[in-house]
């Protein structure tokens, strides 16, 4: 188990954390689900989609059930995500009347809702399939018969602001969001972030400058803003002087290009004015008749 997993686990699994996640989708933020009503559950129940992803199973007290998948690399897109994730719930339901039920369900029987949601933590972004008809061929005059399976999907590269409603994950929501656009907003310089939300974006990120904070901040809230800003504001100049450099040297390269053609183009036309013809001047400089020529007309 890598770093980002055992982080994901560590931060998404405490039960306020957990919760407002699905809030942030679901409710705006709204503390419609409540951790205390949350319970771990036996990960037999499902299946693992992949070693790529990270999921944490809880139950919520009415039975429902909660998966969060995070995907764990910065640059891991699954084309396939929306169809595993269906395989994934189907199978979870399936297990679920065999292990509940010993031969059939009964009539009337309604069975829990298993409800999955993607946390993507990439910094590339999601070019992939949100719907089962984004990823399958559906043929003209079948549409009214196919079934559609949407993607319950957060990214946290988008300038969409998601509310968590849950100062942790909000920070960790918004430190993504602030490294991956590389921006910070006025109001956020002085803000201070929750300790684990800033190491477990360093985790995600691996971005040193929130390392740094953290192992000089052993307590408390931290405040992060001023120092990333400063560390955009650097990187942009020495993009900026790398662009002038680049264009001075190129400059100096069409300078000297254009130094040797005048000089060149001197020689041939005195060369010309002693009465030599194109074919003997470019048989003594080894060039071709058309180079000769096709200087003279720039000039």
């Amino acid at each position: 188990m890598n770093s980002i997993d055992i982080e994901s686990k560590k931060f998404l699994g405490q039960p306020k954390n957990f919760v407002s996640i699905f809030n942030a989708l679901l409710f705006d933020g709204q503390q419609v689900l409540k951790p205390e009503y949350l319970k771990d559950e036996n990960s037999e129940l499902v299946m693992n989609v992949s070693s790529k992803h990270v999921d944490i199973i809880k139950r919520y007290e009415d039975g429902t059930y909660l998966d969060l998948f995070v995907i764990e690399s910065q640059s891991y897109v699954d084309p396939s995500m929306v169809a595993r994730v269906m395989e994934y719930e189907s199978v979870a339901r399936m297990r679920y009347i065999r292990q509940n039920f010993k031969k059939h369900v009964p009539m009337y029987t309604r069975l829990p809702m298993i409800l999955t949601v993607v946390l993507y933590v990439g910094e590339s972004k999601w070019n992939a399939a949100k719907r089962l008809s984004e990823l399958e061929i559906i043929h003209p005059g079948f549409e009214d018969m196919f079934n559609e399976f949407k993607l319950n999907l957060i990214e946290l590269n988008t300038n969409h602001k998601y509310n968590t409603g849950e100062k942790a994950t909000q920070d960790f929501f918004d430190l993504l969001r602030m490294i991956y656009r590389k921006q910070i907003l006025k109001e956020d310089l002085d803000r201070e972030f929750n300790r684990d939300a800033l190491y477990f974006a360093y985790v995600v990120t691996k971005n040193k400058e929130l390392l740094s904070i953290y192992q000089k901040n052993e307590k408390g809230d931290v405040k992060v803003c001023r120092a990333l800003d400063e560390m955009f504001e650097e990187s942009t100049n020495k993009g900026i002087q790398m662009g002038i450099k680049q264009g001075i040297e190129q400059g100096i390269e069409q300078g000297i290009e254009q130094g040797s053609e005048k000089k060149e183009l001197e020689m041939y036309r005195k060369m010309m004015d002693k009465g030599f013809e194109i074919k003997t001047i470019a048989s003594i400089f080894s060039v071709s008749e058309e180079s000769i020529k096709k200087l003279l007309m720039k000039a």
